[in-house]
């Protein structure tokens, strides 16, 4: 579903990244993790030709990204930010906006929001987005990245400012985006525990180098939490794991 070959990207003499190739799967859930600056955000604007590579590519569905063919555009829904909403727009406004890009009727995003209702809660019906807290404005990005039903789900940070319960209930509406649909995900959260519960797969940056990439489990939480407490960096020790 989505790949990347001899990817890096460069500000100056700043490395960003340098992650080389890298290949997730269909209906894969995967989680970056690592410190700021190790290279989450920066792969994630690549992946959605918000930013250019300085070498390599990114492929979605095998068509190459920031080419000609902008077919992939179409397979992809993104929260990356506040600035990804249309902040004068009601939330209801807002979905309907986004699914009708996609060729979702109005009816049809009403019909597909009554899966969300529960996590939005009053955000659904609320006035502008501008006027927004924090936590229900991520909401409503999050949704709208799900609504069109997108093959790939790119999210960035999305448990940052959600309380508790909607931390939970968004685990589970990521697990049912993959399993229902077969949606592939890619979440990028310094949150260990929500990124392990949620992703069967975690990508682990370090100083803008991938340093290890291994499947989800108890262990991993533990064997991260170590990782991380020693300073997270590319020479603490944490082997890549094919």
């Amino acid at each position: 579903m989505l790949s990347t070959s001899a990817l890096s990207k460069r500000y100056g003499d700043h490395l960003a990244l340098d992650l080389g190739d890298l290949r997730v799967e269909a209906g894969e859930r995967v989680g970056l993790v690592g410190n700021n600056g190790a290279g989450k955000t920066t792969l994630l604007r690549l992946a959605l030709d918000l930013i250019r590579p300085t070498t390599g590519h990114v492929e979605l569905a095998g068509v190459r990204v920031g080419g000609r063919d902008e077919a992939w555009k179409a397979q992809v829904g993104a929260f990356l930010d506040a600035r990804f909403l249309v902040d004068y727009l009601r939330p209801r406004e807002y979905f309907r906006f986004v699914t009708g890009a996609y060729g979702v009727s109005a009816a049809d995003c009403d019909a597909r929001l009554a899966r969300f209702e529960r996590f939005l809660g009053p955000a659904l019906e609320a006035g502008l987005i501008r006027d927004l807290s924090l936590g229900n404005a991520a909401k409503v990005g999050i949704v709208g990245a799900m609504l069109p039903e997108p093959d790939l789900i790119v999210l960035d940070e999305p448990f940052a400012n959600l309380d508790p319960g909607a931390r939970i209930a968004l685990e589970a509406l990521l697990r049912e985006e993959s399993e229902r649909r077969g949606a592939t995900v890619l979440v990028s959260s310094h949150d260990l525990d929500h990124v392990v519960g949620v992703c069967s797969r975690v990508l682990v940056l370090a100083d803008g180098r991938l340093v290890r990439d291994t499947p989800s489990t108890a262990a991993t939480r533990a064997e991260l939490r170590e990782f991380f407490a020693r300073g997270g960096l590319a020479t603490d020790g944490l082997a890549l794991v094919a």
